[in-house]
């Protein structure tokens, strides 16, 4: 017969190991969030890195500016065909979006120009001349396989030899230039994005596609 004091012997090991049990699982809970922001965080920071690194390697190369002419880039698309981004009288505007992989700030920006695009897609489509190109390049991918589609709104490609073009001038990642139709560098955003810089963004969108 078990006597009041041997069944709360009984019940003391019991709830010690519950305990025990709660606190693992807590304690597991907190670790795996942990390691998911010390990823994002080695993430970011290895992008940062990278644009360090290729601002160190432009420095010698005069920064991209307003009102120059920069040449007509080879894009080629995640079906692997093959384009240029032309330029001419009868030309539309381009606005080229740059991003790169495993970049925390690309994935931060791409929302904002999406959603800058479908505010303005009812003047694109209206416009009455040759209206507004939408290019977007991933940096580093350097074959068919690493290309990944940046956004639904955003047709896709990969530059070939892209350190030989005015693109390496752009020396971080994200990155937005607006072109006119003759090819000159009407503005650009270079970096992190905030939602001021895509309000001028949306203006320059509507303005390029009412000339």
């Amino acid at each position: 017969m078990s006597t009041p004091d041997s069944e709360a012997a009984q019940g003391k090991p019991d709830l010690a190991g519950k305990l025990f049990t709660g606190f693992l699982l807590a304690a597991v809970c907190l670790l795996s969030v942990l390691v998911v922001l010390l990823v994002r965080q080695n993430r970011d920071l290895r992008a940062q890195l990278d644009w360090k690194k290729r601002v160190e390697a432009t420095t010698a190369t005069r920064a991209l500016a307003i009102g120059e002419s920069v040449e007509p880039l080879e894009l080629i698309g995640i079906d692997s065909s093959v384009s240029q981004t032309a330029f001419g009288e009868n030309q539309p505007a381009t606005l080229v979006f740059f991003v790169s992989e495993h970049c925390g700030y690309c994935e931060k920006a791409i929302p904002l120009w999406t959603a800058a695009l479908r505010e303005t897609r009812e003047t694109l489509a209206s416009a009455k001349g040759s209206g507004v190109r939408i290019v977007g390049i991933v940096a580093d991918a350097l074959d068919d396989a690493s290309l990944k589609q940046i956004a639904p709104e955003i047709p896709t490609f990969r530059v070939r030899d892209g350190h030989k073009t005015w693109l390496i001038r752009v020396n971080a990642t994200p990155s937005a230039v607006l072109l006119s139709p003759m090819g000159k560098v009407e503005n650009f955003w270079i970096g992190e994005t905030n939602s001021a810089q895509v309000e001028e963004l949306r203006t320059a969108i509507l303005a390029a596609a009412a000339h």
